[in-house]
């Protein structure tokens, strides 16, 4: 990111968050800012701030606007795919103790009611 962009961005966000993004010594912060966001890519960090705007009440920090993507919680529920993929890698494993081949058992009768599967 460019230095212009990096005080657009700023300005963007004290604009936001009035009241809660205060800037008391604007050329120092822009300067700590720029010596982190110069490496990132403008597009992305805009992405980020966008988002962050619909998501929170309180300024972005820079981590916010440098994450690689935002967390979505759907993304660690495994799709019935990755499920039936897990199940079959279970079932082709055969050095398993008699516990633990019950345990999977229990897991993959749970697993398979909640997709509706017998």
């Amino acid at each position: 990111m460019e230095r212009r962009q990096i005080a657009l961005l700023l300005d963007s966000i004290q604009s936001s968050y009035p009241g809660k993004f205060v800037v008391q010594e604007p050329t120092r912060l822009l300067d700590s800012w720029e010596r982190v966001l110069q490496k990132h890519d403008y597009e992305k960090v805009i992405r980020n701030f966008d988002r962050h705007l619909e998501s929170s009440v309180f300024p972005p920090t820079i981590a916010d606007l440098v994450k690689k993507r935002p967390l979505d919680r759907m993304d660690s529920i495994p799709s019935v795919d990755e499920t039936l993929e897990y199940l079959r890698l279970i079932e082709s494993k055969s050095e398993i103790s008699e516990e633990a081949a019950h345990s999977i058992e229990e897991s993959k009768a749970q697993i398979r009611k909640i997709l509706g599967r017998s």
